[in-house]
């Protein structure tokens, strides 16, 4: 009997279970609120507002909750409990427009014209694309009309007006709300709106292609593909989420998986306008600028108002050196995307200046009365292109009375965005101390792109050979430099290591790290133990350094700096000054 009793009570649970609303097993308030946008938008307001009230238990704070609570009591007309409602989100949120757009309907349907009526405009006024706000506010006028002409006709209107309706659904309006502020560059707040979008319809695959393009400019990747992975789970193949995915490889500098998968996408769509602008972006990262210029032609011959491939083509412009005709492909982008920001930005880029100047000098106090030391340097740089520069040097050495000019010449190279090298020349004629001649070159290949919390990072070699009047020596320096703080610290570790022609080797090495304290000023500080090159003899030097730069103005920097030096049979104590001017 006992064991008939337990079937029969567990054979009820199950059906009580499978019987309940698929509301009541919602276990947290983002559960509840889901499922009770779903019963509202199909107009099943009690079960709507059991559902809500149920998740404002769990967070009595939500306004969205709130909001949508109001909504359904106005569905079933329960005219004071909706009032209640919106009330209580406008306390939390006073500029909510839902809000006061649905007090207004709440005063509307209570016969209080002159209360609903600047309710209704304020929401009209902010939103003049709320079609709902608009057709209230007309029906509000027409009623206080209605009211002042007709005063019999006045309580048949107001009784019709208390007549419930469907809420038609906000999401669209909230998309383009979005999309505007996305454009502004007002990315937080563009977030902020999607978000509210997407719980109130979690499966609507722009709303989570538009979320992760936004969460992805702000450089959180990691949160940005799974909202693209929820689009293509629920619809496999979504072009707008395979572009997403494309846009985040770029963002990250993988240009090898964002090849991959617009190549991907280019198969089953040619003609596809933003394929095409990402395809130029990608051969933009990899310097292939005619190829970038192809895509961003063949776009804009598809959509000749394509803002996109515009910018693509001024991008294509500056890099090859012409900012007039780049600034002029930026204005018609403007013109057909009034206020993006990613336009003006590039449009408040001053002209490039193409000629440097860097002036310094250096005056070092020697220990044991061997009095002082100088070193001047002139360096004058021209940049032929964005990727080419060359430059020429003059530095004047004194020491122990004895004077050296050496004259320097160089030229660097930007191979890709990612990869230069220099090379370099210099004589000194009737050398006393410094190398009659020298010849150096370096690279740099940049293995990390920069990122929001880490980067760029960077593998470096220079290498070196002087030639002095007994000997020579040959120097190989790798190093690497990576930034974190958003950028704003950089270190750097560099091995050194020389060998004169005797076959006398030594080894040390380099510490620096570089601060941005302010947009302006910066510091830098740095140990090193490492050989010194001094008149052909490698000598075991350990120097504490430090220094500032100030950036005047756009094309003038000063800056300053002092070490201490320790070497076998004297110290040295080194002060300088410099300025960069660019022109």
């Amino acid at each position: 009997m006992r064991r008939g009793r337990r079937l029969s009570f567990a054979a009820c649970l199950v059906l009580a279970v499978a019987a309940a609303p698929r509301g009541a097993l919602a276990q947290t308030a983002d559960e509840l609120y889901a499922s009770a946008v779903k019963a509202r938008q199909a107009q099943h307001f009690d079960e709507a507002a059991d559902l809500l009230k149920r998740a404002l238990a769990l967070k009595p704070d939500d306004a969205d909750a709130l909001v949508q609570l109001g909504f359904a009591e106005l569905g079933r007309n329960d005219l004071p409990a909706a009032r209640d409602a919106f009330s209580k989100a406008l306390s939390l949120a006073p500029n909510y427009r839902d809000a006061t757009f649905g007090m207004a309907e709440v005063e509307y349907r209570s016969g209080n014209l002159d209360v609903a009526l600047p309710l209704a405009e304020t929401v009209a006024k902010a939103d003049p694309v709320n079609t709902d706000a608009a057709v209230l506010v007309e029906n509000i006028r027409k009623a206080k009309q209605t009211v002042v002409s007709k005063p019999k006709a006045a309580a048949a209107v107001l009784a019709a007006v208390k007549k419930p309706h469907r809420r038609p659904d906000p999401v669209p309006g909230l998309m383009e709300d979005g999309r505007r502020l996305r454009t502004e560059g007002k990315l937080p707040e563009a977030e902020k709106v999607y978000r509210r979008a997407l719980k109130l319809s979690p499966k609507n695959t722009d709303v989570l292609v538009a979320l992760g393009l936004v969460v992805g400019s702000s450089q959180r990747f990691d949160e940005a593909d799974p909202l693209f992975d929820r689009a293509l789970a629920i619809k496999p193949g979504l072009l707008d989420a395979r572009l997403g995915k494309v846009r985040l490889a770029i963002w990250q500098g993988d240009t090898l998986r964002a090849q991959a998968l617009i190549d991907g996408v280019l198969a089953t769509a040619p003609d596809n306008v933003e394929a095409l602008d990402l395809e130029g972006r990608i051969a933009l990262l990899e310097a292939d600028y005619t190829r970038a210029g192809r895509s961003f032609q063949r776009a804009l011959a598809l959509e000749p108002r394509n803002a996109e491939a515009l910018v693509g083509i001024g991008d294509v412009r500056r890099a090859d050196g012409d900012d007039e005709a780049a600034r002029q492909a930026y204005h018609q982008a403007l013109a057909l995307q009034p206020g993006s920001a990613d336009v003006e930005q590039r449009l408040a880029i001053p002209p490039p200046r193409n000629w440097r100047l860097d002036l310094g000098s250096e005056v070092s106090d020697l220990t044991n009365g061997l009095g002082d030391w100088t070193d001047s340097s002139a360096r004058l740089a021209y940049r032929l292109s964005p990727r080419t520069t060359i430059s020429g040097r003059t530095r004047l050495a004194t020491r122990f009375g004895h004077t050296d000019v050496q004259l320097e010449g160089r030229i660097d190279q930007a191979f890709t965005p990612t990869f230069s090298a220099y090379a370099l020349a210099a004589v000194t004629p009737d050398a006393d101390f410094l190398a009659r001649y020298s010849i150096g070159a370096g690279a740099s290949w940049q293995v990390v792109a920069p990122a929001k919390a880490f980067g760029p990072l960077s593998l470096n070699i220079d290498a070196r050979y002087d030639s002095f009047a007994d000997t020579s020596v040959t120097s190989i320096q790798p190093w690497a430099q990576a930034y974190i703080l958003d950028g704003r610290l950089g270190l750097s570790a560099r091995w050194v290591h020389a060998e004169d022609d005797t076959g006398t080797v030594a080894d040390g090495y380099v510490l620096r790290a570089d601060l941005a304290a302010t947009e302006r000023f910066n510091l830098f500080a740095g140990y090193a133990d490492a050989p010194e090159i001094d008149d052909g003899a490698l000598v075991p030097t350990r120097t504490v350094f430090g220094g500032i730069s100030f950036e005047v103005s756009d094309p003038l920097t000063l800056r300053a700096s002092i070490a201490h030096e320790e070497r076998p049979t004297f110290d040295r104590n080194i002060f300088g000054l410099g300025l960069t001017a660019r022109f």
